[in-house]
């Protein structure tokens, strides 16, 4: 199964009247975005056409935790996410590029 590019974040969809869970949701939906922005930026300056990305890794890049990456993630693994990554992947990642 070949990973959509660019990757999108897992988003908690808490619609509730809870304060304290619609801050949870905020939080988290910003963390998310947060990792699939890395994500993507490490993709797009890679030249590989497959690549792997461990959680431990990206969290300490983001001074998170290895779960919240996990929970952040679409479509990733228990510890990471493998990607390739086509012609097509990469113009859908350009505005990534640095």
């Amino acid at each position: 199964m070949t990973t959509q590019l660019p990757l999108q974040p897992r988003l908690d969809p808490y619609r509730g009247s809870k304060d304290n869970l619609r801050r949870k949701k905020v939080q988290h939906n910003a963390m998310a975005r947060r990792v699939v922005d890395h994500l993507n930026t490490l993709i797009a300056n890679n030249p590989a056409d497959r690549q792997q990305y461990l959680y431990y890794y990206v969290a300490r890049d983001l001074g998170l935790t290895a779960e919240e990456v996990e929970s952040a993630v679409m479509y990733g693994g228990h510890n990471g996410i493998t990607v390739g990554v086509t012609e097509e992947g990469r113009r859908a990642l350009a505005s990534y590029k640095g």
